[in-house]
């Protein structure tokens, strides 16, 4: 029963799907099941197949070197406040353990300098178009939307839809809430490396994992929202996936300053996320602490207790063990009303604790994406500017991209709890 518990979370997270569906008589169940068919791929290949999973925790390695890296010029800026320095080096960061805003601040603004280098060059511009041709071929989308989608495993939500800018004006609504979606569904590579190695300093190998939550997210982002919001209307990209952004940076120095500046502003915006939230958190911790013990003054009611019951059915059907459902539950419920980077912390500093592989397993994948409310006002106010005309339609979806953006993961993790 543990290993097929999971079906239930399948036939619910579709089932959620097609009850919310604007035409449940055109959707194309050929693109639903191929789409669910290669999230069973890919997750066949990490988990099940020794040297795939070994190329993953490979890749979860060279994350780590990526952050020591970043901690040498962290070390020089903050060498004497939260490093102690050494004759070694510029100082030796690690002795001070994991400090949250440096190594978020520091990690972020390499893996950014990076990817606005392999941009620069056309690299990551052709890694996303031979994906976005494979997965066009085998679900049957349209090139715009499976370029998005695809990009949006590798860069930030802003960054994949400017990749396809020229489509923008053009797009269904279909394939507008399926770019919209796949960019809430996914993860920005930067983030993640932060994750990986958020996860260990506690201990945990979650790299494989969130690499895996990642390109699953692309084709489940695809099959949710074709469900919801199926094509009526004609695309002008059927069949025909074209890349050809050309960087528009002077030269390689130009890239590594502007992805460094992006870097820097990115960790900035998480850092006072993170202060804002917690913050508000605390405050509305203390308001349902004082409102439950007017009821009983034993009952410390609180936003995770509220969390662990709300989400409870849905962390259960995923086919999380009975011992970690409460705990899962709440998370999940951090992860959408608050952000994921909470949900993230709380799991890897046990904060809320999980204790079982398969738990930790299906709730790695399960929060790793960016679907919240914040992130809903971040794409309107960004896609909005690279498409001001289509400004009213994505305020119209923004919250249908939400449910399935955050229905893409849950069924990303449902199907890899199921093969563990």
């Amino acid at each position: 029963m543990g290993r097929f518990q999971g079906l239930f979370g399948i036939i619910l997270i579709l089932g959620l799907a097609y009850l919310f569906s604007n035409n449940k008589k055109k959707i194309n169940f050929r693109l639903v099941f191929s789409g669910i068919g290669l999230q069973v791929i890919i997750a066949l290949l990490v988990f099940k197949v020794p040297p795939v999973f070994r190329f993953f925790q490979l890749l979860g390695k060279a994350m780590g070197k990526l952050e020591q890296f970043a901690r040498e010029g962290a070390a020089f800026v903050y060498a004497g406040i939260a490093v102690k320095p050494t004759p070694d080096t510029i100082s030796d960061y690690a002795q001070s353990g994991f400090v949250f805003a440096f190594n978020v601040t520091a990690a972020i603004i390499l893996v950014c300098a990076l990817v606005a280098i392999f941009y620069h060059f056309g690299i990551m511009q052709r890694i996303v178009a031979v994906i976005a041709k494979a997965m066009n071929v085998v679900m049957r989308v349209s090139g715009a939307e499976a370029l998005s989608n695809v990009a949006s495993a590798f860069v930030g939500q802003i960054e994949a839809q400017v990749m396809i800018r020229p489509y923008l004006p053009y797009m269904t609504k279909s394939e507008l809430l399926a770019s919209m979606s796949g960019s809430l569904a996914c993860i920005a590579g930067g983030i993640l490396v932060v994750y990986s190695n958020m996860g260990l300093a506690a201990g945990m190998d979650l790299a494989p994992m969130l690499i895996t939550a990642s390109l699953m997210a692309a084709p489940g982002a695809l099959v949710i929202s074709k469900i919801v919001f199926p094509e009526t209307e004609e695309s002008q990209t059927m069949g025909v996936v074209k890349l050809d952004v050309k960087s528009h940076y002077v030269n390689v120095i130009d890239a590594i300053s502007h992805g460094a500046s992006d870097g820097f502003k990115i960790a900035m915006n998480v850092i006072a996320m993170i202060i804002g939230f917690i913050a508000l958190i605390a405050f509305l911790d203390w308001g349902l602490l004082k409102i439950g013990h007017i009821f009983n003054p034993e009952f410390n009611l609180s936003l995770n207790y509220i969390f662990g019951k709300l989400f409870y059915p849905v962390a259960w059907a995923m086919g999380v063990p009975n011992g970690d459902v409460n705990s899962v539950a709440t998370l999940l419920g951090q992860k959408l009303t608050v952000n994921e980077f909470i949900a993230f912390k709380h799991l890897t500093d046990k904060t809320i604790p999980v204790v079982s592989s398969k738990g930790l397993l299906i709730v790695s994948v399960a929060i790793c994406g960016f679907a919240n409310f914040s992130s809903v006002g971040m794409q309107i106010g960004g896609i909005g500017v690279l498409a001001p005309e289509r400004r009213g339609d994505l305020a119209a979806l923004g919250l249908k991209a939400l449910f399935c953006g955050t229905l893409a993961s849950y069924l990303s993790a449902t199907i890899a709890g199921i093969l563990i």
